[in-house]
């Protein structure tokens, strides 16, 4: 799969992008009664502003008032990288030494000050519970009030639902950098190689394809490419997660190839595919099972248009499925929505009644996982049009073994 772009580079979202963002935003404060957002997640934050890539380990927070301008509120050590890679203004700052003017030295008084300087009479503070720990989310209720602090994840994943082109651009690269991770993995299995060894050979080809298409960036770094699972063999092809670990592969194995969760800024798909390894051939069994696998992805597919609740979707593929006659070979769900983040909110599985539209991007990854026999998914990420869908990822790359 070929990824077009000028110049073989690509088109990060430029700020005209990131203020259609913000507009909308503030559209969605005014629907669910948010005053001021506070937000610290890293997918929001690259979703807003294009802050991305920091190695994060204190929250820095975005600060958007209704009605008024974004900024952060950040650690000192961040101030410079922020400035650097964004064009968002940094409008407080917290310390962890002393200064000649006190500043604050923890990050939930920092926001709390900040607050209180800009909007001192917000009934409704709209903070991304899922966007930091536990513990900090504490500190910064007590801080601002708990009884003022809502959380805006379900605002968040309407937000995030359907993707802008701008992000449909970047989400194409990602496809472009998982093929050649798909590619650099299928050379590298064979009998003898152990499984940490085809990860890595995937970790240095999507390096060095997402390094071709930053196009020298000095503030984008290649080296952040999600998961790259690898599991070998009947019995952890018959996990879903095998993490590409010491096993040496054997004649005949099936190696189970896992790239969720990969992609280029932060944009992140999902491609599945099982290889074989050597020159023998599957059991009949381990047969069925790639191929019903195949089969039911193509059945989940085939259901992939506006208008359909991804419960209807996820059912087809376990009609293919259950024709298998094994007890519980279903591991995960059919799918989930992807792009902005490793899950933007939505799920293809049972009893979902999210309604598809244009310009929703997801997995369909439907796995079959047997003891005693061995697993399989094949697994691509789609994008809803008026129509049907658009195939995203390198949907021939690898379906026959």
């Amino acid at each position: 799969m070929a990824f077009s772009t000028a110049g073989n580079a690509l088109s990060l979202p430029t700020q005209v992008v990131y203020d259609d963002r913000l507009e909308r935003t503030c559209a969605a404060m005014k629907t669910h009664g948010i005053d001021v957002l506070a937000v610290a997640g890293v997918d929001i934050l690259r979703f807003l502003t294009g802050l991305h890539g920091l190695p994060v380990t204190r929250p820095i927070w975005l600060v958007l008032p209704q009605g008024g301008e974004p900024g952060f509120v950040s650690p000192g050590s961040e101030v410079k990288e922020i400035q650097a890679r964004c064009q968002t203004k940094v409008v407080a700052r917290w310390v962890e030494w002393e200064e000649e003017v006190p500043a604050p030295r923890t990050h939930h008084e920092a926001l709390a000050k900040y607050l209180r300087e800009i909007a001192p009479n917000a009934g409704t503070i709209g903070i991304d519970f899922n966007g930091i720990t536990g513990g900090n989310l504490e500190l910064v209720k007590q801080a601002v009030g708990p009884e003022r602090a809502k959380d805006v994840s379900p605002m968040q994943r309407e937000l995030f639902a359907v993707k802008d082109a701008a992000a449909l651009t970047v989400i194409r690269g990602s496809c472009d950098v998982i093929a050649a991770q798909f590619e650099a993995s299928r050379a590298a299995i064979a009998p003898g190689v152990s499984e940490w060894e085809v990860s890595l050979a995937s970790f240095m080809a999507g390096t060095k394809r997402q390094a071709e298409l930053f196009n020298g960036n000095e503030e984008q770094s290649p080296l952040a490419l999600g998961l790259h699972m690898t599991g070998s063999g009947p019995e952890r092809t018959a996990r879903c997660h095998a993490a590409g670990a010491g096993r040496k592969m054997r004649e005949g194995d099936v190696v189970q190839i896992c790239r969720c969760s990969t992609g280029i800024y932060g944009h992140l798909v999902g491609f599945d595919r099982p290889v074989l390894a050597g020159n023998k051939q599957p059991s009949q069994e381990m047969r069925k099972v790639i191929d019903l696998a195949r089969e039911a992805q193509e059945a989940a597919l085939a259901k992939v248009r506006p208008g359909v609740a991804a419960g209807e979707i996820h059912d087809a593929a376990m009609d293919v499925i259950d024709r298998g006659g094994w007890k519980n070979p279903v591991l995960h769900r059919t799918g989930r929505s992807i792009g902005y983040s490793g899950w933007d909110g939505h799920e293809i599985k049972a009893g979902s009644q999210t309604v598809l539209k244009p310009g929703m991007v997801f997995t369909v990854e439907p796995g079959i996982y047997v003891d005693g026999v061995g697993g399989a998914r094949f697994g691509d990420t789609v994008v809803v049009t008026e129509t049907g869908y658009e195939m995203l990822t390198p949907f021939e790359l690898g379906r026959d073994i």
